[in-house]
């Protein structure tokens, strides 16, 4: 294969210098973060689901370092490993070539911050980021992957006690409005922009937050976008990265998996719906498939909250999608709404980054959620789309969830009611919230 030349080398770097400068666009919560950490010694590693806004965030924060003149723009090595000029840097001995040619050519005396974008293209990079933490004082570097192998033991045991782990998500609905130039910090701001709140939440329920689609108008066009992230993500990141033969087996569960957000499922039921469809595999294989889905940050899972340490472990989960707009390609999915605010309530709660679980009672009734707070309290949430005199009894008898290591926290029914209220049960008082209010004011 070609050897890249240093003039293409240079140019390259350059380029993605310049792009820095000329970034723009809204700010999000994890910049403020990802700043707060600047300037400690550990490397910076930020995970998450392709297309969420990785390469974007760590562009914004290079930006704002170079104005608070806390480095200089000829002192950032910026690359993206997915540029296609960078397609033959996919070892650690290659790496290092561009670093020096960087340091040779580029940079000036004072710190340096390397930028490593989807670094798990190259192999053994690990290596290279190690030796570098150890061996230079003036650098901080920050690392992006769209792979939780990134952070796999074998790599973790290379960087164990080196690292910050950021997890970023596609943009929550509260960003989506923001970037829509709409600001909500007070119930005056909401109720002033109620009708256009709502009208953005349907949008936002159907295509997600995915932010490149916010620039298509066009419907089908924003689905086929969304469709072909899926598609990088099953190739690359599953197909690709662990070398699964079996391509329509990986799509069909995440199908199936995308489809039923929300509900308990089994492996064994997955199997039985993989069998009409003529599939075969063993079960030993089909968890390996959902883990490998899990590992590309397209799905997550919660476990049925038990205090009992051995059904930790039990085969019974619910999926969650990243996004939304995932869930929305598949037929089967479209008119299930509830499913799909149940889905934008769970990834308001996992990115409080406390744990999540769900909840069931002997009668067989389910409560959505249950989050673990710092406080060690227990929070209980059941998601519907409106309480009606028909599935009042069915929504709140589900908050009756108790046990004995269980030390009581507030209890929430998110609704899309405008109406809200405090209703008091036998033992139990239950929040009845607006569900859009709640993700933008809570």
């Amino acid at each position: 294969m070609k050897r890249i030349k240093n003039t293409d080398i240079l140019q390259v770097i350059t380029e993605w210098q310049n792009h820095i400068l000329r970034i723009k666009g809204i700010k999000r919560d994890y910049e403020s973060v990802l700043l707060s950490t600047m300037g400690s010694k550990p490397i910076k590693i930020i995970t998450g689901f392709r297309r969420s806004g990785k390469s974007f965030l760590t562009q914004r924060v290079a930006k704002k370092l170079v104005e608070d003149q806390r480095f200089a723009i000829d002192n950032i090595l910026y690359l993206n490993f997915e540029d296609f000029r960078l397609i033959e840097i996919n070892t650690l001995e290659k790496l290092n070539g561009i670093y020096q040619v960087f340091k040779s050519n580029i940079a000036d005396s004072g710190k340096k911050l390397l930028i490593f974008d989807e670094i798990q293209n190259v192999s053994a990079w690990d290596r290279f980021v190690r030796t570098i933490y150890e061996l230079e004082d003036d650098i901080e570097i920050i690392l992006t992957g769209s792979n939780s192998e990134l952070l796999s033991s074998e790599i973790g045991s290379n960087l164990a006690g080196r690292f910050i782990e950021f997890s970023i998500f596609p943009f929550d609905f509260k960003e989506f409005l923001k970037y829509r130039d709409i600001e909500i910090a007070s119930d005056v701001e909401f109720f002033r922009n109620y009708d256009e709140i709502q009208k953005l939440f349907v949008d936002f329920i159907k295509f997600g937050g995915l932010p490149e689609t916010f620039t298509i108008s066009n419907g089908s066009a924003r689905f086929s976008y969304i469709e072909g992230v899926v598609s990088k993500v099953i190739l690359d990141d599953i197909i690709e990265r662990f070398q699964v033969k079996h391509v329509a087996v990986i799509e069909k569960v995440l199908i199936y998996l995308l489809s039923g957000v929300g509900n308990i499922i089994s492996f064994t039921r997955i199997m039985n719906y993989l069998k009409p469809l003529g599939i075969k595999v063993k079960q030993e294989t089909l968890i390996d498939y959902v883990q490998y889905i899990l590992k590309s940050f397209a799905l997550y899972e919660t476990q049925k909250f038990d205090w009992k340490l051995g059904r930790l472990f039990e085969t019974t989960r619910k999926y969650y999608s990243v996004d939304t707009g995932l869930i929305n390609l598949y037929q089967g999915t479209v008119n299930d709404f509830t499913s799909q605010l149940e889905n934008i309530v769970f990834l308001k709660l996992k990115r409080s980054g406390c744990p999540v679980y769900f909840g069931t009672l002997k009668s067989g009734k389910e409560i959505d959620f249950i989050v673990q707070q710092k406080n060690k309290k227990y929070q209980k949430f059941q998601v519907c789309q409106t309480l009606t005199n028909e599935n009042h009894k069915r929504e709140l008898s589900s908050f009756n969830l108790k046990d004995t290591y269980l030390e009581a926290g507030e209890n929430f029914l998110l609704t899309l009611d405008d109406h809200e209220e405090k209703i008091f049960l036998n033992e139990n008082s239950v929040y009845k919230k607006n569900l859009v209010r709640w993700l933008l004011l809570s």
